[in-house]
């Protein structure tokens, strides 16, 4: 059996709890946080979103595809950020997979050790269930990037989604990778002072004060009675729904100076990457297929460093947040009250 050095067992287990309550704050004040907010903010450009039905009720939750175009610098290419969560059901991955093959080129995220790399590993293709030999050393990065995978595997479960890594398929020819090496993603989060517990205890905080100033009983209740209604599934999915949305910034990593390893750098990497795949003759049509929570950043590099204007979007359902008996026709209203 394999068994992980004892100070990497222990981090792990600190690393889940934290996650766990980092998750649940997270979801207890997602409901009643929001409505406040979105009366004050600006409109800004939404990266996730919640489409309703003719009575404001939320019926799904929905990812972009993002289309650019008209660069001087790369004159007749297209490119399309194709948003992407990592648990959805099991259609939104088989249009997804639909989709890519009428890309060109396909550039996709995921945080892999190098070695993996030089062996033509992607995801989803590992070896006894790991990328490497079992005595690698687990740094706070590995064991942040662990952490988050089992929380998405626990949810998968309470949500009845899929894992993204289990349905998409990453074996096609045009697909290119289009992002830090496991080692290169470490040292960055060394040199900027970053760190997985951290992120975690700020984002704790930041939840605990937000429940602080609402009705935390109300919230706990409620998120209790979801657990217990015959349809708790979309309810628990309600929840999360609106919490993924508030996520899809990217602001929850940054640091002080408004960057981080997670998003900034990341980002800088992909778009090194998709300047070299657009310059080859073949590369037309670009897929650029990332985290939602990148894009924020990204179409602001798209355009002002790469040229790019911003011409279309289009919304694909990742999660169904009602039963189909309840669903009707899902409109654009904006009313952050999930129920």
């Amino acid at each position: 059996m394999n068994v992980l050095p004892e100070w990497s067992s222990r981090s792990v287990r600190w690393g889940v709890l934290l996650g766990t309550c980092l998750a649940m704050s997270g979801l207890l004040t997602a409901e009643e946080d929001r409505p406040d907010a979105e009366a004050a903010d600006a409109p800004r450009r939404e990266y996730i979103r919640i489409a309703r039905n003719e009575r404001g009720l939320a019926v799904a939750m929905q990812t972009p595809v993002i289309r650019f175009a008209h660069s001087d610098r790369f004159p007749g290419r297209v490119v399309d950020l194709i948003g992407a969560v990592h648990l959805g059901e099991r259609s939104y991955y088989e249009e997804l997979n639909r989709r890519f093959a009428d890309y060109d080129v396909l550039l996709y995220e995921a945080v892999i050790p190098e070695k993996a790399l030089k062996r033509g590993l992607r995801p989803g293709q590992r070896r006894n269930g790991r990328f490497l030999s079992d005595d690698e050393a687990w740094t706070e990065s590995k064991i942040g990037l662990a952490t988050i995978s089992t929380l998405q595997l626990a949810m998968k479960d309470v949500l009845g989604l899929e894992f993204q890594l289990s349905a998409i398929d990453y074996t096609p020819d045009h697909f290119v990778h289009a992002d830090m090496t496991q080692e290169e993603m470490e040292a960055s989060m060394n040199r900027r002072g970053e760190s997985f517990s951290e992120m975690l205890a700020r984002e704790m905080l930041r939840a605990t004060i937000s429940q602080q100033q609402k009705n935390p009983i109300a919230q706990n209740l409620d998120a209790l009675l979801s657990l217990l209604a015959p349809d708790r599934k979309y309810r628990v999915r309600r929840i999360a729904a609106v919490e993924m949305v508030d996520a899809s910034t990217g602001d929850v990593f940054a640091g002080a100076d408004g960057t981080s390893t997670i998003i900034t750098e990341r980002n800088i990497r992909a778009l090194e990457v998709l300047q070299r795949e657009l310059k080859h003759p073949s590369s037309r049509v670009a897929g650029l297929f990332y985290g939602a929570g990148h894009f924020a950043d990204m179409e602001q590099r798209l355009i002002s460093d790469l040229g790019f204007q911003r011409v279309s979007e289009e919304w694909i359902t990742a999660w169904h947040l009602r039963p189909p008996a309840e669903t009707g026709g899902a409109t654009d209203r904006k009313n952050a009250d999930s129920r």
